[in-house]
């Protein structure tokens, strides 16, 4: 491609193959399948290129192309600081019954969505999990379906393939039917987690290396906290995004907020972008969103007009709702004696709670970070942002030790008492527990800031119930073992959102069909953890990669042969 179309205004004269709007673990992987089978892929990404930073950025990537900071048009410093960080920057207005807050939710904008700032674990989902209502017979009022639109086989060489392009390491699970049998071999454990392995196996449990997508070079943590600047953590940026980049004439346009989509009755025909102040409008055959499950629906019901004057695939009143989370607690887990704990924390999961006697629970993993009063301390601030339990506590008719006794403050005094006298060398694990879709969990546009959005939530009994059940089960299983659970009641795991535009066979019940496509829409289809029509009980990401290589197998089925000719074009 010439010089010309390395530049925004160069973008938006091209008529692209494909658009994706967002590069995290769906739009990355597509995009970069699309573009190895000799697509002409354009990324769209809200946040900037952060990978390696802009002077180690690989040829093709740097440049024109590739904006700055500087060019973010937002008059609001406190939300550029954040997209500096690679971080969402608006914030959320959440509706709840456990009280109602604000803040920023706490999911990546920059190259790799996310995926830049997770800590790698790329599990997949039970067979069981393709048909859940099985699981919730007892659950009333859930719009959990029998079925996917596809099942788990279907599924399965997606899986695979997508452990290959992340190059997952680790060892299959026991206790998992459909665990890989090929995975590359993890690091071995520091003294502290091979203790920790040996004396959950004493207790009759199935711990196993979790699968973590990661090459562990010398010195590597497994990057928790940000993009990797070695590439040793895969995320979607460095499996997908720069290799489509690099390798397949792929184009980004980082720094670019797509502020609406504008569409007739069967099809969208341009995207209205923002970049640096100036708007573009990109044209594509087929637009792909994956711009995650919150921005995703948001922008759907964005993009009103008199085709679709509710937003665009929102005829039944769909678009946003079904909104699931995951719910769980935070473990810490010392060993029986002080062993070196240093080097990778993402280690160890077991699913021995994963379904008990035919209830569906969730799975119990190492969550990748050290305890440290640091970590305490962060702890404690996010949880006073993201939960009003706490709060509520101090103003409920509780009497007034029961206050004082449950009050944030005690409870850090307690927590860094045992971490002194205890929990020094102690392992912080998390349990994941599958949150079920209720129509009236939802997200959509704050009327008050496009750019912001509310939620509406209300965190079920059944949830609340099974968080505890697992939490007992847990307690009793780990008996004499040394461990403290560093939170209870209503924790919910927002970067694990999903379900916002369900995929199924029904267009009145979804708004998906089984590839991944808006129903009466022929060329917008959406690839982020928005297609979930229900949570499972481990982490989303593989499976999301893996749906995207399969959509992506489809949408290139529709495209046009590639001929000779256009792949000379490419090679120019």
């Amino acid at each position: 491609m010439n010089d010309a179309e390395l530049t925004p205004a160069g973008c938006a004269a091209i008529r692209w193959d494909v658009v994706v709007v967002g590069s995290g673990m769906g739009g990355a992987t597509l995009g970069y399948e699309l573009a190895r089978m000799g697509r002409r892929v354009l990324f769209i990404e809200k946040g900037s290129f952060l990978h390696a930073g802009f002077r180690a950025a690989p040829a093709g990537i740097a440049g024109s192309v590739v904006g700055s900071l500087a060019k973010q048009a937002t008059p609001n410093t406190d939300e550029a600081q954040f997209l500096a960080q690679g971080r969402w920057p608006h914030r959320a207005r959440a509706i709840m019954n456990i009280g109602k807050l604000e803040f920023r939710v706490p999911v990546g904008c920059t190259s790799g969505g996310s995926s830049a700032f997770y800590a790698a674990a790329l599990e997949r989902f039970s067979p069981a999990d393709f048909s859940p209502a099985a699981s919730f017979r007892g659950v009333a009022g859930s719009a959990l379906p029998e079925h996917w639109p596809i099942s788990y086989q279907e599924l399965e060489p997606f899986y695979e393939q997508a452990e290959t392009l992340f190059r997952v390491r680790g060892a299959p699970d026991p206790l998992h039917a459909g665990s890989p049998s090929r995975l590359l071999e993890p690091p071995a454990l520091n003294p502290r987690d091979q203790n920790l392995l040996e004396d959950l196996q004493a207790r009759g449990l199935h711990p196993y290396r979790v699968h973590v997508g990661c090459d562990f070079i010398a010195g590597c943590d497994g990057c928790p906290h940000g993009p990797c600047e070695r590439g040793c953590k895969q995320d979607s940026a460095w499996a997908c995004l720069i290799p489509a980049l690099q390798k397949y004439h792929a184009l980004m346009l980082p720094d670019c907020e797509v502020q609406r989509l504008e569409a007739d009755a069967s099809a969208v025909h341009q995207l209205v972008c923002l970049h640096a102040g100036t708007e573009l409008r990109i044209q594509a055959q087929i637009v792909v969103l994956a711009a995650g499950a919150f921005a995703t629906p948001s922008l759907l019901l964005r993009s009103r007009s008199a085709h679709w004057p509710d937003g665009i695939g929102n005829h039944f009143d769909l678009v946003g709702r079904h909104l699931m989370f995951h719910g769980g607690n935070l473990v810490a887990l010392s060993p029986s004696r002080s062993l070196d704990h240093s080097g990778i924390q993402k280690t160890l999961a077991l699913n021995d709670f994963y379904s008990v006697e035919g209830e569906k629970l969730g799975t119990f993993q190492t969550l990748g970070v050290s305890l440290d009063i640091g970590h305490i301390m962060l702890y404690l601030r996010e949880s006073a942002e993201l939960s009003t339990a706490w709060w509520k506590g101090l103003f409920s008719p509780r009497p007034v030790w029961w206050r004082k006794l449950t009050s944030p403050f005690v409870r850090l005094g307690a927590m860094v008492y045992f971490y002194l006298y205890n929990f020094k060398h102690a392992s912080v694990w998390v349990s994941i527990i599958e949150d079920l879709p209720y129509r009236h969990n939802r997200v959509y546009p704050d009327p008050k800031n496009s750019q912001n959005i509310v939620i509406e939530y209300e965190y079920s009994t059944d949830l609340k119930e099974r968080v505890a059940r697992f939490r007992a089960m847990l307690t009793k299983a780990l008996g004499s073992l040394r461990f403290m659970v560093l939170s209870t009641g209503d924790k919910i795991d927002y970067p694990h959102v999903c379900g916002t535009c369900r995929f199924g066979d029904d267009s009145e019940t979804s708004v998906l069909d089984r590839n991944c496509r808006v129903h009466d829409v022929a060329n917008l289809y959406v690839v982020d953890a928005s297609f979930f029509p229900s949570s499972g009980g481990t982490n989303p990401s593989l499976t999301i990669a893996a749906n995207a290589l399969r959509v992506a197998q489809h949408i290139h089925s529709l495209l046009p042969a590639i001929t000779d000719t256009d792949r000379g074009k490419d090679a120019n």
